[in-house]
């Protein structure tokens, strides 16, 4: 199987890159901030992230809410 080597049998440079970037970090300042934020866009990808979670989670109970009380339902009476 010499024909896919280069796709499964590759040198694993994450150490090394890891150990890179945390230097650069370190030597640029000392950060306070969490690991998470320390990336340039972070923050205001994190914050749409977010708002899109709260969104999708209130419109999951509002919809649970609906099932649950009936909400939308026709009435009997209408049903006739």
């Amino acid at each position: 199987m010499a024909l896919l080597n280069f796709i499964y049998n590759r040198p694993n440079r994450v150490l090394a890159l890891q150990k890179q970037y945390q230097v650069t970090l370190v030597a640029a300042h000392a950060d306070a901030r969490p690991i998470y934020l320390r990336p340039a866009g972070a923050k205001p990808t994190l914050m749409v992230y977010g708002a899109i979670f709260s969104v999708a989670m209130m419109s999951t109970m509002y919809g649970i809410g609906c099932l649950v009380t009936g909400y939308g339902k026709p009435s009997a009476a209408q049903s006739e």
